[in-house]
Parts: C-alpha cells; structure tokens; sequence
C-alpha cells in the first residue's frame, strides 16, 4: 500500500473529523466510506451502530475518569510524617540500581540540597545521571534517591500513602 504525505486544508480535515467515528475510523476508513469504496474491512466497521460507538466511547470516558496520576512524591511530607528527617542523606541510584560514587544530596524541605544548591529530585537526577552518560532528557526523581537503607524515595511515600 502506497504511503504519502499530503496537505489538506482545514476545511477538508474538518469534514473528514465530522465524518469519522472516534477511537475506530483512520482516515483511510473514513475516506473509503465518505468515498463508497466498500471492503470487508469497512463492511465490519459499518456494521457497528453509531449507539454502540457511543456506547463504548461512553465506557472509555468513565474508565478514564477513574484512572488518575498518583500524588507527586513530596519530601516535605515525607519529613512530616517522619519516613525521612530534614538533614537525612540520599544517594543517587542509576538505572540499574547501582549507586552512583560520591553523588550524596541531603533533604531539606521539599528539596535537595547538593554542592550547597536547592533542587527538585528530577532535576538532580536528570543532570547527575547525564553528568554520568546517560541520555534521558526526563528522569523521574524519587525513584533515583534512595536512603542508606536502600529505599527508594518513591518507595517511601508508597508506604506513606498506604
């Protein structure tokens, strides 16, 4: 199947948007269909009703409404509650769960203190993990700060949570 990029107006993708089912028409199935280019793949989506469609978009919105982010893992709380102390020491962890040498930031609030600078723990981590070789552009902190015991911050405020 031949593919190629081409621009259409907004008009045109306007029309296209109005006449295509969410979550089951490309624009190849639209076009075929507004076109009257019948196959058995276009027969099959013709066959459900715009009721079920809206029935199952239905059903993915509420499903989606339900799921929510977890709570943005918070030093200060965790201070609060005592799972960590103001002062306490971190070590940054790579990837792989190895420790990362002479890398050690200390809590203070809701930020890390390292080489006497405050940080979030995903900024600290992000830069000390490329400072190390690696390349991802976003890190999630509280998975890369462990305590001396070896649990992830993350770890800590799933207990907290719990």
């Amino acid at each position: 199947m031949p593919k190629i990029e081409i621009e259409i107006d907004d008009e045109v993708f306007a029309c296209l948007q109005a006449h295509a089912r969410p979550f089951v028409d490309t624009p190849n199935t639209t076009l075929r269909r507004l076109l009257n280019i019948d196959t058995a793949a276009t027969r099959k989506l013709n066959k459900v009703g715009d009721a079920e469609l809206d029935a199952l978009l239905a059903e993915s919105m509420e499903l989606a409404a339900k799921r929510t982010k977890s709570p943005k893992a918070d030093l200060q709380e965790l201070v609060e509650r005592g799972a960590l102390r103001n002062g306490q020491k971190l070590h940054l962890i790579d990837y792989k769960g190895n420790r990362v040498k002479k890398v050690v930031a200390s809590v203070s609030g809701s930020s890390l203190i390292f080489e006497n600078k405050r940080y979030s723990m995903s900024r600290l981590a992000t830069q000390l993990l490329q400072r190390e070789g690696f390349t991802s552009e976003a890190v999630r902190g509280p998975t890369h700060w462990v305590t001396d015991d070896g649990k992830t911050v993350k770890q800590l405020w799933e207990e907290a949570a719990a």
